[in-house]
């Protein structure tokens, strides 16, 4: 889909009326051409059957195929949708839908009418006023799919009464947070004569619709500054200021009955507001808005005004436009890693070709009907060669002609050696990211897939093909055709897996691809011969290529005639026999011969064999022991560099490596290297071709240039670090002196490659070298975390991972000169752990801020880390106190759902979901413990599982099945079954779902009509005999295949039964054979668990037995293959890449294997995770398969041990493999005992000495914050009944708790040297309802109790004041001090409440007048939280607190319901009065689109508003510089997602007198110090 911008082009507005005026030809009932009869025949006349006023309703005049705009007209008191447009009944005259539509300007503009009954001399009463009108404008607006749909601009244009009705809408907008986007779309207000405020006529027109026709409200509702009419404007004028607002007036007189009179003068007719634009019509009231002719000098008035208003809309689209597309290409860049297609290889490519060369190609007829989109020729065209015979040329002349019609075209070069340019992962991303980027509609695909989904980096090649082009880029619903162009597939590393991929491409994808001819080649294109065109390049096709490229060079050779030029090209075509490099190399030897005789001695002594030519480069390079010296450097650089260096990076690379500084390295490479390395047009250094690396690497020709790979890489790497040590060390002794957002100091132009490729070298190197060893142990402790900082600026997070794996794999090899129990090696062993860990739970937090692996990180990290022991007390940065980690948890996060049991749990590609015993299905972002939304299925769920990309998830009770769409978050279908089912599968691209149940069958239903498709009875097909009957009990488990091509069934007693649902029919049984009983018969024992190995390689059942045997079978000949003993696994599952298998017994423990063998048909125990704890229900991994879930009791738990992180080996240094010492299985202990009471609710003491805290299990405790230690417990609550609130007051000493029962205990504290404890009991209350939230008077004295649906006030002595307050929601209620001690505020999104402490009456303006002038006060208050929710109920904020000037009302609607809104409104306390029932807020720019990232309100602090972001950092907007937001809000630091209590919600506070956050964590609590410290820029993109 095309980027569409409009820019406007400048006509005068004559030239512009004239073009309309062609353009209405042929309606206008005046023109000679065509007469009022013919307009008739021609046109629709308004007679008859249609309503001369106009339909009711937003009614669509006209479309237009790409709007940009929406003109939304409303008429005015006893109008209609079309008569108050239009001058006659002739279609002609209604002119917003004739004229508008045939009018150039306003081509992007969408128009609608809007009607509504207010007619003035209907008889039949009416009790509809302008509120109604309002509102009904508004959901008509709402609900248009054309306008939902879209994100247009709206003007909504009015005449006479209907501009109030517009005001009114638009205020109704914007003050329900379910409509404010599309308040904020509305950008212009045109008004036709609209009394503002009022018409001194209303009053006798009243009275003749009295005597008539029965009083009208609307009508009332116009007098002269009635009481509806302010009321719209008070409300009006706070939201103004986003508007663009312009009135028009009346100057001629309207005939009344029996006088003439203005209806609507121009006081009332204009607002008076500094941003409105005025401007007088010469019409009257009636005929302001109608126009006989587009030459009307009103029309034009109004017309040239539209027009101001489009160009000032696209002016911001236009802007909009490309700040969102940068902020796309932004956040692409920063999923792929790549911000360019691979253009440096395509320019150097087409820098060698020469003109008129490579055409034979594309002439061809094979090539030609593969060119042709949507043409039946096959969809890849393979192109193989031998050798340096101009494939890549080729490839890139291939480019050129493709874009060269315009056709979308995606390329890459694959570079045998190179890292990054021989791995599929990186071709198929550079693919995905230039489909994205030439197609807008794939780029926005991608970039949802981005916001759900897993870092990409982490997945293979299979995820990338499966995620990224399965699921997303070939879901295009109309793809234009698009080619791929890949070079030297055979230099891509296991390049018969693309084939596969390549196999499954969309026809409207074509594929060129170059190659040697190799034996994998052949194979390969033997298995694609169904759908690729193979062609071999001949000699006769290159060599006209050959002879172009000889003669555009021969002017520099040593011929002077036609004769010679002749002879000596046909010399050198001759020894070429079609050899690209050999000719270029020859002509680039004759170039600096300067005789015919010397030619001639060139082309005797010059090889045909390309290896004794490159030998005799080698013999070339200068014989003095500088040159070589370098001459050899620069070859083990070229050679071993895992991407091509620039010029600066290799002369900084010779400069670590020999000490000398070499200037002119471009000279001086083609002076010392013999012609075999060359620096190409974007001045990068490599080897001239790739069979000349082959051939240097392997070279024993001269023993001066020998290189050993294992000692280059040692070399390099050693180059590599010292540059890191040498730099990045400098780096981080100045960020210690500097501010968190400070950037990184000024480094060589080698340390990017060395930041990202030292661990690569390391992984290749030898590992005897000690100097490596010890310049590793320096750089992690002087310099990883600026590595750190340099990675995540460079959006390459990921390479923190590879660089663990690269260490393990050098560490391995390492281990056998190191002693066995060496402190080194321990040390090694903990940075590669730390390194796993860091990048897995501080991935988000270093993206967003990469300065905090200084600042913050280190205090983050677990007390007996290495970053911890090594950085924590070296930065002068953010200090956390209280109960910290020990070591890594591997688990990162539990939810306890208390009275429930969990009973099922899976994970997709973006959610994991978790069935509780009650029937409630809750969902979770897959990457926190956020809820995404939660399901009921009314019944107790035993299985769930996910379709592809998480369109779908089925939850399946005893007797039924439920679907559920997760876009629309509602229930798709409902299956009933007779039977239990055992096991569900999602088939044929989530179209299907297929059942496995106990009556012995399965059974298909079609996705897209509800209906069941197909049974198919498997016992039908069991074979048996003597050894297997056949089952005569139902089924206990089953399971199908990740394919659903197998079923496995389990019945009591007997063997697995294995099936091919596919074909029908009964594989065999998986038996236990070897095992028998005492009485011969077979063990076959309770199955407790089994699962498939998903991975295509390895076709193997994994199975466990009850007496704690683990067997795995081959799928085919049923055979066991391997069998290991005691390990009682009660739950397994198989990680999605089959690499992985993750135990789980009824004691609680978690043992991880991983598969081995040439089939997979081993296991080796890698990790186990102890625990004393309930025994585990199920597993489920992740699909990246670098996490999994578990559930165990009523808790569910997410899992990220380091070792499920790949550690693959790469190729180098296979020689020490064999040597390597395996570094032992790791084994952790979890050995929980029955876990603490977590804290549900804390108050500070104002000193910030002591948090007073309620439990869990109702004991209320004190902690000592200086300590970050609990004192002891003061008192207790009912056993196991959590305490929901807590509030101290210190002016008497009390504390006042509550707990969800709605017991209220008030206790008077004593304060002793060491200690607090309780003087004595002041009273116990009792509420009806659980209490969210409670509120000391200022003198301490009564005490206010929030429910969720009223509140009491009481006596501290437990005596009841006044009558309960009914509250308006439990959502949107919030309370803060008052304008006198005496009272206090019930605030909401929408109103601001004065209550008396007194008697708990509303205090009414007219009640006391003296109230009117006082000014809000508010003392510090503590901290309140409110008692657990589930994760289905929306969340509230606590009561205002710690605020000096302001008031902060906060309500953020949990995703969980279908509605998601956030309101975040701001009062100066100044500005609220007894007087004014509803000041306005503060008016703050871009503070919705703050609002959407406010998670939770934390305090107001003096004139500072402390939040916790949506990414859950702590931030800060200073509302005294909020007129400048984007300079105003700044992030400090961040916490958690497992730090949050079971209510989801964050219980923190934070205590202005030392400055630090409070923040509860399980049974304890984490105390921050120096956070504010810590400060950078927060930014608020986007406008209103």
């Amino acid at each position: 889909m095309e980027r569409v911008l409009y820019f406007r082009r400048r006509t005068s507005p004559e030239e512009s009326l004239s073009r309309l005026e062609q353009a209405l030809n042929g309606l206008n009932p005046r023109r000679p051409q065509l007469g009022r009869s013919a307009a008739s025949e021609t046109n629709e006349s308004i007679t008859g059957a249609e309503d001369s006023k106009g339909s009711l309703g937003l009614n669509l005049l006209y479309a237009v195929e790409e709007p940009l705009i929406d003109f939304i007209f409303v008429h005015g008191l006893g109008g209609g949708s079309r008569k108050s447009w239009a001058f006659s009944s002739d279609a002609y005259h209604y002119w917003p839908k004739e004229w508008l539509s045939r009018d150039q300007e306003f081509r992007c503009v969408r128009v609608h009418s809007f009607g509504y009954k207010a007619d003035l001399f209907d008889k039949r009463e009416s009790v509809a006023d302008i509120y109604d009108f309002a509102l009904a404008l508004l959901r008509e607006i709402e609900q248009s799919p054309e306008i939902r749909r879209s994100k247009t601009r709206i003007v909504l244009i009015a005449h006479s009464m209907g501009g109030i009705v517009c005001k009114k809408a638009y205020m109704l907008a914007r003050e329900d947070p379910s409509t404010q986007e599309l308040a904020s779309r509305i950008h212009t207000m045109y008004f036709f004569g609209t009394p503002h405020r009022g018409s001194d006529l209303v009053k006798s027109l009243e009275k003749i619709l009295k005597i008539s026709y029965g009083p009208k409200h609307y009508v009332s509702d116009l007098r002269r500054n009635s009481s509806s009419i302010t009321a719209v404007n008070d409300g009006f004028r706070h939201f103004a200021e986003d508007l663009q607002l312009w009135s028009f007036y009346e100057t001629l007189p309207c005939n009344l009955f029996v006088t003439n009179a203005l209806i609507v003068d121009k006081g009332s007719a204009t607002l008076g507001y500094a941003r409105e634009r005025t401007s007088l019509l010469n019409a009257d009231h009636r005929s302001m808005n109608k126009f006989d002719l587009p030459s009307d000098p009103n029309y034009k008035t109004i017309r040239n005004a539209f027009i101001t208003t489009i160009d000032s809309i696209l002016s911001d689209v236009s802007q909009s436009s490309s700040s969102t597309a940068k902020e796309q290409h932004d956040r692409l860049v920063q999923l792929t890693g790549i911000a360019e297609p691979p253009l440096d290889d395509l320019i150097a490519l087409e820098d060698m070709k020469v003109t008129g060369s490579c055409e034979w190609l594309t002439s061809k007829e094979s090539y030609v009907s593969w060119r042709t989109p949507w043409s039946n020729s096959r969809a890849i065209f393979w192109l193989t060669g031998i050798a340096a015979s101009g494939k890549s040329v080729l490839c890139s002349h291939v480019v050129s002609n493709v874009q060269e019609q315009n056709s979308g075209c995606s390329y890459f070069f694959f570079k045998h050696g190179n890292a990054v340019k021989s791995s599929i992962a990186s071709c198929l991303i550079s693919l995905a990211y230039q489909m994205a980027m030439s197609n807008e509609s794939i780029l926005q695909r991608l970039l949802d897939v981005g916001e759900t989904s897993s870092p990409w980096d982490r997945w293979d090649e299979k995820t990338i093909w499966r995620k990224l082009f399965i699921g997303c880029i070939f879901k295009e619903t109309r793809p234009m055709p698009h080619f791929w162009i890949l070079d030297a597939l055979d230099e891509c590393q296991r390049y018969p897996i693309l084939l596969t991929f390549l196999a499954q491409v969309p026809p409207y994808l074509r594929v060129f691809l170059t190659s040697r001819n190799t034996a994998e080649v052949e194979q390969g294109v033997t298995r694609l011969s169904s759908v690729a065109i193979r062609y071999e390049i001949q000699p006769e096709d290159t060599l006209g290529d050959l002879k172009v490229f000889v003669e555009s060079r021969m002017d520099l050779l040593p011929t002077d005639d036609e004769r010679g030029r002749t002879k000596l090209k046909d010399r050198i075509l001759g020894k070429a026999s079609g050899c690209f490099l050999w000719t270029a190399l020859v002509v680039q030897e004759l170039q600096h011969t300067y005789s015919e005789e010397g030619a001639e001695e060139v082309l005797n002594d010059v090889p045909t064999d390309m290896d004794d030519l490159y030998a005799k480069m080698l013999d070339n390079i200068p014989t003095n022991a500088r040159a070589r010296k370098l001459a050899k450097s620069l070859f083990t650089w070229a050679l071993s560099s895992f991407r091509a260096l620039n010029l600066d990076e290799m002369q900084c690379a010779i400069k670590l490596d020999t000490g000398e500084t070499v200037h002119h390295l471009d000279r001086t490479i083609s002076a010392v290297c013999g012609q075999l390395i060359r620096v190409d047009k974007s001045h990068h250094v490599q080897i001239i071709h790739q069979t000349a690396k082959t051939w240097l690497l392997d070279q024993n020709v001269c023993a001066d240039f020998e290189i050993d790979r294992a000692q280059s890489h040692s070399r390099v790497a050693q180059s590599c670090l010292r540059l890191l040590v040498e730099n990045l060390s400098k780096g981080a002794r100045f960020r210690r002196t500097s501010a968190m957002s400070s950037t990184l100091a000024a480094y060589p132009e080698l340390t990017d490659y060395a930041c990202f490729f030292f661990s690569d070298h390391l992984q290749k190197c030898s590992s005897d070298n000690s100097k490596t060893w010890n310049l590793l142990h320096e750089f992690f402790h002087g310099s990883v975390l600026s590595w750190i900082e340099h990675l995540a600026r460079s959006g390459r997070i990921y390479n923190i991972t590879r660089t663990a794996s690269n260490l393990r794999a050098y560490l391995t090899r390492r281990a056998k000169h190191l002693a066995p129990f060496s402190a080194e090696k321990e040390s090694m062993e903990a940075w590669i752990n730390d390194l796993i860990r860091l990048s897995a739970r501080f991935r988000a937090c270093l993206m967003t801020s990469p300065a905090s692996i200084h600042t913050l990180i280190p205090a983050l990290c677990p007390v007996e880390s290495v970053i911890s022991r090594t950085f924590a007390s070296r930065q002068r940065g953010l200090i956390m106190d209280g109960l910290l980690d020990q070591t890594w948890p591997d688990c990162l996060g539990r939810i306890d759902y208390l009275n429930q049991y969990a009973s099922a749990v899976s994970h997709g590609e973006r959610y994991s979901a978790v069935a509780v015993s009650n029937g409630t299905v809750f969902l979770y972002y897959r990457d926190s413990l956020q809820v995404f939304c939660s399901l009921n299925h009314e019944r107790r769920v035993n299985i769930l599982k996910f379709s592809g990309e998480d369109q779908y998830l089925a939850t399946a009770s005893s007797r039924m099945i439920k679907i559920w769409a997760l876009g629309s978050r509602t229930m798709l279908w409902a299956f009933s079954l007779t039977h239990q089912a055992l096991a569900i599968n999602f088939l044929h691209e989530n179209g299907m779902l297929a059942a496995a149940v106990q009556g012995n069958y399965t059974i298909s239903w079609d996705l897209q009509e509800g209906l069941e498709i197909k049974r198919w009875q498997w016992i039908d097909c069991i074979y048996y005999n003597a050894l297997h009957q056949k089952p005569r009990q139902p089924p206990g488990k089953a399971l199908f295949s990740t394919n659903n091509a197998l079923l496995a069934v389990y019945y009591r007693g007997l063997p697995v039964y294995l099936f091919d649902t596919e074909n029908e029919y009964h594989i065999g049984y998986c038996s236990r054979q070897g095992s028998r009983l005492s009485d011969g018969s077979a063990a076959h024992y309770t199955i407790d668990a089994l699962d498939f190995n998903p991975s295509p390689e390895i076709d193997i059942l994994i199975v466990s037995y009850g007496d704690g045997e683990l067997a795995m079978f081959d799928l085919y000949s049923t055979e066991m293959l391997y069998s290991r003993p005691s390990v009682y696994a009660h739950s397994l599952a198989c990680s999605p890449d089959g690499r992985l298998l993750v135990t789980g017994s009824s004691r609680g423990t978690i043992e991880i294997f991983e598969f081995g063998g040439t089939q997979g048909q081993d296991l080796s125990l890698i990790y186990r995770i102890d625990s004393f704890e309930d025994g585990i229900r199920g597993i489920a991994f992740s699909s990246d398969s670098l996490r999994f879930a578990d559930i165990r009791g009523s808790q569910f738990r997410i899992w990220e041990p380091a070792v499920l992180a790949r550690t693959d080996l790469d190729e180098g240094s296979q020689s020490e493999l064999s040597q390597a010492i395996a570094l032992a299985p790791k084994s952790v202990s979890m050995l929980e005992g029955p876990p603490e009471a977590e804290v549900t609710t804390l108050s500070c003491h104002s000193s910030g000495n002591v948090v007073f805290c309620g439990k869990q299990d109702g004991s209320v405790v004190y902690f000592d914050t200086h300590l970050a230690r609990q004192g002891g417990v003061l008192y207790r609550h009912a056993l196991n009944v959590a305490v929901t609130c807590t509030v101290y007051s210190e002016g008497n000493c009390t504390l006042a708790t509550a707990d969800e029962s709605g017991r209220v205990l008030i206790r008077t504290l004593i304060e002793s040297t060491t200690e607090y404890r309780v003087e004595c009991d002041v009273s116990e209350i009792r509420s009806d309802e659980s209490l969210t939230a409670l509120l000391y008077n200022s003198s301490g004295t009564r005490i206010l109790l929030q429910g969720t649906r009223s509140a009491e006030i009481w006596t501290i002595e437990g005596e009841q004041i006044g009558s309960s307050i009914p509250l308006e929601s439990e959502h949107v209620t919030i309370y803060a001090n008052s304008p006198t001690p005496e009272a206090f505020t019930l605030t909401s999104n929408h109103s601001l409440r004065t209550f008396s402490w007194a008697n708990a009456a509303e205090i009414q303006p007219y009640l006391d007048e003296k109230l009117a002038d006082l000014k809000l006060t508010h003392r510090d208050s503590s901290p309140s939280n409110f008692a657990p929710i589930q994760p289905q109920r929306r969340h509230r904020e606590d009561l205002p607190r710690q605020s000096s000037g302001y008031i902060v009302y906060h309500q953020r609607v949990d995703r969980s319901t279908i509605s998601d809104f956030s309101s975040l409104l701001i009062w100066p306390l100044s500005t609220i009065t007894v007087s004014d029932p509803y000041p306005a807020p503060l008016k703050v720019p871009y503070l919705e689109n703050l609002t959407r990232r406010v998670l939770q309100i934390i305090a107001v602090p003096g004139n500072l508003l402390l939040f916790i972001d949506t990414d859950y950092w702590v931030c800060s907007l200073d509302l005294a510089s909020s007129s400048s937001i984007k300079h105003a809000v700044h992030r400090h630091f961040f916490v958690l997602s497992e730090w949050r209590s079971s209510n989801r919600d964050f219980i923190i506070a934070f205590v202005p007198a030392n400055q630090e956050f409070i923040v509860a964590r399980r049974h304890g609590l984490l105390v921050f110090r120096r956070g504010l410290e810590c400060r950078e820029q927060w930014t608020v993109f986007g406008s209103r």
